[in-house]
């Protein structure tokens, strides 16, 4: 995956996570908003089935009073009761007739005076209650029967369905109630049928009375979530909607800050985002790449690749670079050793005074010296100076361990960092490799070809291996050769490359040619 390609994943993971990000204040609170709501709307539904029966109660409670006051009276003659039926019929509120039953035929009426009407007890619900839709005088009002009975006797109060419907219709506010008495229910608009009552809303509520053998019916419909969230809670909605916004374009904006360099430097090493550019080294008057120096590169998804130069100094500061190093280490070997390598190949990387303390550095050159040794070649540690080395007893002897592992280690950029001298007299050191600085200035400036004279000099008498750094012309490399140095590195060989082009021209033996 190029570059390119990489910077548009992170973009796209970014935008996801900010947008999830952006519909969190949504998605904890509406749910909740939508379940208060509806739960608002049961309440309400609730509360107006309770009102309903409470006036429902009231109207039965007069006709109770009615019955129990004409109950007395029942198996009576009609001519003794009749003014007793006609007065509770008057002053009680809600009781059109009151009458009375012997073994179940009404025989007294305070409206129709005697008669002879069979009114079976099993008709009635509960013993006490029958809806009906109408009788002979009014056969479009429908009526309620309340009863209460005595020994072969009973007392009947009459109760106007038009009562029953005003109290239904008040109480009414979210949809239409009804009053179904047994299998008999009784609606808005006079309407009486049998069965279930009609419900025009998905959510039924059915509340039985506690008092008296009927039930009240309702139902009504819940809207969808989000008019339901629009109509009652707009203004929430935007404000939630722009907090959203505003944490998914504040997490964006800081996913996409730099962070500090060593948790930058952390988070691409445990992507694998370091790469190991290879730079070969050749010998004076001798074809073939001779070795290579590993550097390390890094392919940062949104920086493109990345100059060492750029980032190492803070991977070193941190400590983040003994990890590089180690990983870097293990890949370039590991795919190195798969082919068979030059005899005599010496591949080097690159330490820092950090790795010096690291107290796996000797296990791992030990374990990579064996596997290069199985090909033919060798580990080589270019020791850099960028930072000043305590040369203390545990330092004098891991070089001294390395050394007797054939471990090859030399000091970079000999010349332009700390205490080389110090170094050279006190450490167990293979080499020198001299500074691209002093090299670029050969032929052309007198105090650096100086300098590379007595550099190779010293290492001449001292018995060190000279690796020229950054040779570019054969003018260079012609000096250099002269003067006995044994190792050149620079463009004129080879730019640096990536490992996996290192290794098909290794293969294919495109090599450096005198």
């Amino acid at each position: 995956m190029n570059p390119l390609q990489l910077r548009r994943q992170h973009r796209l993971s970014h935008l996801s996570l900010a947008a999830l990000v952006s519909l969190l204040p949504l998605a904890l609170i509406v749910p909740s908003l939508l379940w208060q709501e509806r739960a608002d709307q049961y309440r309400q539904t609730v509360r107006q089935t309770d009102m309903a029966q409470q006036r429902l109660d009231t109207i039965l409670d007069q006709a109770e009073r009615a019955s129990l006051a004409i109950l007395p009276y029942a198996g009576r003659p009609c001519g003794e009761a009749s003014y007793p039926l006609r007065h509770q019929a008057a002053v009680v509120p809600f009781v059109r007739t009151a009458a009375l039953i012997r073994d179940d035929v009404i025989y007294c009426s305070s409206l129709e005076g005697a008669l002879s009407m069979p009114l079976p007890k099993r008709e009635f619900i509960d013993g006490r209650l029958q809806l009906l839709p109408g009788n002979v005088v009014t056969p479009k009002i429908p009526l309620l029967l309340y009863r209460r009975d005595g020994a072969h006797v009973g007392a009947l109060a009459v109760i106007d369905g038009q009562y029953l419907q005003m109290a239904l219709q008040d109480a009414s506010v979210s949809g239409p109630l009804y009053l179904q008495v047994g299998d008999i229910w009784l609606g808005p608009q006079q309407q009486v049928g049998q069965g279930r009552p009609p419900q025009s809303g998905r959510v039924v509520l059915k509340r039985p009375s506690a008092r008296y053998p009927y039930t009240v019916w309702t139902s009504y419909n819940q809207l969808p979530w989000q008019d339901m969230l629009w109509q009652r809670h707009a203004l929430q909605t935007l404000l939630l909607s722009a907090l959203g916004l505003l944490a998914g374009f504040t997490l964006y904006w800081l996913l996409g800050r730099p962070v500090s360099p060593s948790m930058e430097l952390r988070r691409a090493l445990a992507d694998d985002e370091f790469e190991a550019y290879l730079q070969p080294v050749v010998r004076p008057m001798q074809a073939g790449w001779t070795g290579a120096e590993v550097l390390m590169r890094w392919r940062h998804p949104r920086g493109g690749l990345i100059r060492p130069d750029l980032f190492i100094p803070s991977a070193e500061e941190s400590g983040v670079i003994v990890p590089m190093t180690r990983q870097l280490m293990r890949t370039v070997v590991e795919q190195l050793c798969q082919a068979p390598l030059p005899p005599g190949f010496r591949l080097g990387f690159n330490i820092s005074r950090a790795q010096l303390h690291d107290l796996r550095l000797f296990d791992d050159c030990r374990e990579l010296q064996q596997q290069l040794a199985a090909q033919g070649a060798g580990l080589a540690l270019e020791l850099t100076e960028r930072e000043p080395i305590e040369i203390t007893p545990a330092i004098e002897r891991l070089f001294r361990d390395l050394h007797q592992l054939g471990v090859k280690i030399l000091l970079d950029d000999f010349g332009t960092g700390h205490s080389s001298l110090a170094y050279l007299h006190r450490l167990a050191v293979d080499g020198l490799k001299i500074d691209q600085s002093f090299v670029a200035r050969i032929g052309g400036d007198v105090l650096s070809t100086h300098i590379v004279d007595s550099v190779v000099e010293l290492a001449r008498k001292l018995e060190l291996q000279t690796v020229a750094e950054g040779v570019e012309t054969r003018e260079q490399a012609a000096y250099l050769t002269g003067l006995g140095v044994n190792g050149l590195q620079g463009y004129l060989i080879a730019r640096p490359m990536p490992l996996s082009e290192f290794v098909r021209r290794l293969r294919e033996d495109d090599s450096w040619t005198p």
